[in-house]
């Protein structure tokens, strides 16, 4: 019976196994027969469509739809000019919209997109043309937020605007144009201060609260989420892989996530009340308002190192654009410093002495708000003034994306502004025009008129409302200017305008007519000026005091050894005699003249006046 038992054992088993591997084979053949079905795997993305271009200076920004992903996530976008080579762009982008510097303003360049993914490279969009110009901020239009809230930061990503408030029943607002705005729910009613978008993701971050973090795919619906420590949280950025966010306060001033969800405490380079934090060129930089060295940098978001600030001033914001990271302060002489690599910074000028608190660099142009005030530049170092939509007393953050900056507030009528980023114009006229008239030459002084979107480069004039318009040489761009090469008492008008980098601008009015000055240089007062006759005004000569005198049509002068002066008038048919006790007098003539083409009366012998 063992040995019946054994036997029927081994056979089970052997049954069991032969069940066992038939099972495997059949499973094997079943998975081939359908792969070879063609059961789909990943596929190369779907082309982008709807694509938008934007000029830049040097610079194009392309807004558009992403196509399908194919079945797997895209990695980047590559892109064509002018049907040359593709280019991948570095770093690598992942998400709309994209922007292709190193081009050549006033060119037009015709630009297609596609993306790419683990598969491969995808389907090529149409092609968009575009122009790169010197554009720039310089008009802002006031829009209505979703509401009177304390509105704290504004960031783009994804085709939409999202901003976040320090207080409000609805403390995030979102638009995907930047003029029409709905108000959203926050995770938390917290005091929220710092908002960015990176790796398909919103993270805010909060200076109050149980959960002093919270995150959105598409700013609409929230998630609150727990910080590293309670910290006063206040600003926070995306880059290399890693969401950074800096506090003014606590004990680690620092906190890094690679998903926005889960938070870990970093140690500051100092304990500074650190108010911004950006990332370029690999490089994190953080700057604050306080403290012995208020710049701090990190490769990689955990260990930190202090740097020196151009000055000891209240830095408020960071950002990095076109190579260059630029800070700007509330306060302190010079309220704009610049670095290349985040560690060496210099001293810049501020456009205008204002509480600098926000900025941010788009498609070609640095542009940064105040408190009654707009600041734009295409280098971070030169910076020209432009006015807000309105004169809120805190313009708090700024953001670029779409072809457009928007800029938001925690007070005032218009609590969003935005600016798109137009063509340059010619310059508006000058206005105002008054004259001082000077030996040979008129001193203009003038109100400026608008510069159309771009520098104005030098003025020129036009005498008597016609013939050719004069550059200034040296070229002068400021009130008042000079006018030189004039003859002394010849009456003239004078009309003004300005130069850009456009084109010469519209003319202004003329001016009032003015006659340049004889001016008397006595040896006693060698190399001082006096007036000797006129008063400025084209007319005719009045005997008596000769500085209380028109004049007009000097065809001719000559001083005698007594230094009385004599003046041929053309336009009066009289000889003016000026003594050197400055009284003018008729000399000679009656005021008749010969009319033209006809012989000269005669010259009747007697008095000379006669």
């Amino acid at each position: 019976m063992e040995n019946v038992v054994v036997v029927v054992s081994r056979s089970v088993r052997f049954a069991a196994w032969f069940a066992g591997f038939s099972l495997i084979v059949g499973l094997a053949i079943s998975s081939a027969s359908i792969a070879a079905a063609g059961v789909p795997g990943p596929t190369a993305p779907a082309a982008p469509t709807s694509l938008v271009g934007y000029r830049g200076f040097n610079s194009a920004e392309i807004g558009f739809t992403a196509g399908a992903n194919g079945g797997a996530a895209i990695t980047n976008y590559k892109f064509q000019l002018d049907g040359g080579s593709w280019t991948a762009f570095s770093p690598a982008v992942t998400t709309p919209a994209v922007t292709i510097g190193g081009l050549t303003n006033g060119t037009t360049y015709s630009v297609k997109l596609r993306a790419v993914n683990s598969v491969g490279d995808g389907a090529v969009s149409d092609a968009v043309s575009v122009t790169p110009n010197d554009v720039n901020a310089s008009t802002w239009t006031g829009r209505t937020a979703a509401e009177a809230n304390n509105w704290a930061s504004i960031a783009y990503g994804n085709g939409t605007f999202v901003a976040v408030a320090a207080n409000g029943t609805n403390q995030v607002m979102t638009s995907t144009d930047g003029i029409s705005w709905t108000a959203r729910l926050a995770a938390a009613a917290n005091q929220w201060q710092g908002v960015t978008y990176g790796n398909g993701l919103f993270v805010a971050v909060s200076t109050t609260g149980s959960f002093r973090v919270m995150t959105s795919p598409d700013g609409i619906t929230w998630t609150a989420r727990s910080a590293s420590e309670a910290n006063s949280w206040v600003s926070v950025v995306y880059g290399n892989g890693l969401f950074v966010a800096v506090a003014s306060s606590g004990t680690n001033r620092v906190m890094t996530s690679p998903d926005g969800v889960i938070w870990t405490a970093r140690p500051a380079a100092e304990a500074n009340s650190w108010q911004a934090v950006t990332f370029g060129n690999g490089t994190f930089v953080a700057v604050a308002y306080s403290g012995t060295n208020q710049v701090m940098t990190s490769t990689n978001g955990i260990l930190w190192e202090a740097q020196s600030a151009a000055e000891a001033n209240g830095w408020l914001e960071a950002t990095f654009g076109n190579g260059t990271f630029v800070a700007v302060a509330s306060s302190g002489t010079n309220r704009v410093m610049t670095s290349t690599d985040g560690v060496t910074w210099t001293a810049r000028s501020a456009s205008a002495v204002d509480y600098w608190q926000a900025l941010t660099y788009g498609n070609g142009k640095f542009v940064a708000v105040a408190n009654n005030s707009v600041m734009t530049s295409s280098d971070g170092i030169t910076w020209m003034t432009r006015p807000p939509a309105d004169w809120n007393y805190t313009w708090a953050s700024i953001a670029y994306g779409n072809g457009k900056f928007a800029a938001v507030a925690s007070s005032g009528t218009y609590r969003v502004m935005t600016s798109e980023l137009t063509a340059p114009t010619t310059p508006a006229a000058p206005t105002s025009l008054a004259v001082t008239i000077g030996k040979g030459s008129a001193s203009v002084s003038f109100t400026r008129g608008a510069d159309g979107g771009t520098a104005i480069t030098n003025y020129e004039y036009q005498l008597d409302g016609s013939g050719p318009w004069t550059a200034l040489s040296p070229a002068y761009t400021y009130s008042p200017v000079t006018i030189s090469g004039l003859t002394n008492g010849t009456p003239y008008t004078v009309k003004l305008r300005a130069v850009n980098a456009v084109s010469s601008g519209e003319a202004s009015a003329a001016s009032s007519s003015f006659t340049p000055l004889l001016r008397l240089v006595t040896p006693a007062e060698e190399g001082t000026l006096s007036i000797l006759a006129g008063t400025g005004s084209s007319g005719a000569p009045t005997p008596g005091p000769a500085t209380s005198s028109a004049l007009s049509g000097l065809s001719g002068l000559v001083v005698d050894a007594s230094g009385n002066t004599f003046i041929a008038d053309a336009n009066n048919n009289k000889v003016f005699k000026i003594t050197s006790g400055g009284v003018l007098s008729v000399f000679a003539g009656t005021g008749t003249g010969a009319s033209f083409g006809s012989a000269p009366p005669p010259i009747t012998p007697g008095p000379a006046t006669s």
